[in-house]
C-alpha cells in the first residue's frame, strides 16, 4: 500500500492540531472568564463547580462512542468465533485448512497485542515464567500504577480543584482570581513541554511529583474550606501565596499526566484506550463528587462585596 502524499499529511497534521487548539481556547477561554462573572451569576462562586461537572459530562460522550464501537467489534469477532466452531466439510478435513483458515505461527498475535496493562500468557503449560515473562508482568503492575496515577490527577485537576477555586482565591481579591486562572492556564502547556524535552519513566518519581501536587492542592483546599476568611486575607502574601499554590500545583499534575500518557502509549491501542477511559472517568468522578458539597449543601462559603466578614 502506497504511503499517502507528503503535503496530504502536513494538511492532515494542521487539521488535528487545529481542532486540538481549538477546543483548548474554547475551555481555557470559560476559566479565565470566570473571575468576571462569578460574582454576577446567579450561581454565584458555586459556578466553577456547575462548569466542572459540564465539561465532564460532555467528554463523557466521547468515551461512550469509543466503548460503543468496541463492543461492536467484539461481537463480530465472538460471532467470527462461532463461525469457526462449525463442522468442517469433510473435503477440509482431509486437506487440512482452506485459504480462509490459515493459521500463523504460535505466540505471533500474542506478541502483536502485548501491552503494558495486560500479562502474556505462558508459551506452553508447565513452563517456567523466564526473564521477559517477569519484565511483563512488572510491566503490566506499572502500568496500573500509571493509569491510577492518570486517573487520580484528573480527577483532582478537572474536577475537584476546580470547584473550589473561587472559593480559595476570591476572599483575597478579584486580582487573585485572575492571577491564578490565567497563569494556572499557562502553567498546563509550560508542564507538557517540559514533559516532551524531559520526561521522567520513573515511578517513584512521578509518585513523589503526584504527593507535592497534593500538599499544594491540600492548602487550596483549606483555603476555601476556611472562606470566606483564610489565613493573610487582605495581605500581599496572602495574594502570593495562593497564585504560586495554584501554578505549581496545576504544573506538577500536568507534567505527570503527561509523563504518564506517555509511558503507556507505548502499549499500543489498548493502552490508549485505558488512558482515555481512566482520564474521562476520573474528571467525572472528581466533578461529581464535589457537586454537592458546593452547589447543594453549601459547605463552602462565599463573602459579600463592601462587607468584612474577617473583622473582630
Amino acid at each position: 500500500m502506497a504511503a499517502p502524499p507528503l503535503g496530504r499529511l502536513v494538511l492532515t497534521h494542521l487539521l488535528v492540531a487545529l481542532f486540538g487548539m481549538g477546543s483548548w481556547a474554547s475551555i481555557n477561554g470559560i476559566w479565565v472568564e470566570l473571575p468576571v462573572v462569578v460574582k454576577d451569576l446567579p450561581e454565584g462562586w458555586s459556578l466553577p463547580s456547575y462548569l466542572s461537572v459540564l465539561v465532564a459530562l460532555g467528554n463523557l460522550s466521547l468515551l461512550v462512542v469509543t466503548l460503543w464501537r468496541r463492543l461492536a467489534l467484539g461481537k463480530a469477532a465472538a460471532f467470527q468465533g462461532l463461525l469457526l466452531l462449525l463442522p468442517l466439510p469433510p473435503s477440509m478435513t482431509r486437506e487440512g485448512p482452506g485459504p480462509g483458515l490459515q493459521v500463523g505461527a504460535p505466540g505471533v498475535e500474542e506478541e502483536e497485542e502485548a501491552s503494558p496493562l495486560q500479562e502474556p500468557p505462558f508459551q506452553a503449560a508447565g513452563t517456567t515464567p523466564g526473564p521477559d515473562l517477569e519484565a511483563h508482568r512488572l510491566l503490566s503492575a506499572r502500568g496500573a500504577c500509571l493509569l491510577s496515577l492518570l486517573a487520580i490527577t484528573n480527577a483532582l485537576t478537572n474536577g475537584v480543584l476546580p470547584a473550589v477555586q473561587s472559593f480559595s482565591c476570591l476572599p483575597y481579591g478579584r486580582l487573585a482570581y485572575h492571577l491564578a486562572a490565567v497563569l494556572g492556564s499557562a502553567a498546563n502547556p509550560l508542564a507538557c513541554f517540559l514533559a516532551m524535552g524531559v520526561l521522567c519513566r520513573s515511578l517513584a518519581w512521578l509518585g513523589g511529583l503526584s504527593l507535592l501536587g497534593m500538599l499544594f492542592g491540600a492548602y487550596l483546599m483549606a483555603l476555601a474550606v476556611l472562606s470566606p476568611c483564610p489565613p493573610l486575607v487582605g495581605t500581599t502574601a496572602g495574594l502570593v501565596l495562593v497564585v504560586l499554590s495554584w501554578v505549581l500545583c496545576l504544573g506538577l499534575f500536568s507534567y505527570v499526566k503527561v509523563a504518564a500518557s506517555s509511558l503507556l502509549h507505548g502499549g499500543g491501542q489498548r493502552a490508549l484506550l485505558a488512558v482515555g477511559v481512566a482520564i474521562q472517568v476520573g474528571s467525572l468522578l472528581g466533578a461529581v463528587t464535589m457537586f454537592p458539597p458546593t452547589s447543594i449543601y453549601h459547605v463552602f462559603h462565599s463573602g459579600m462585596d463592601c462587607v468584612d466578614l474577617c473583622g473582630p
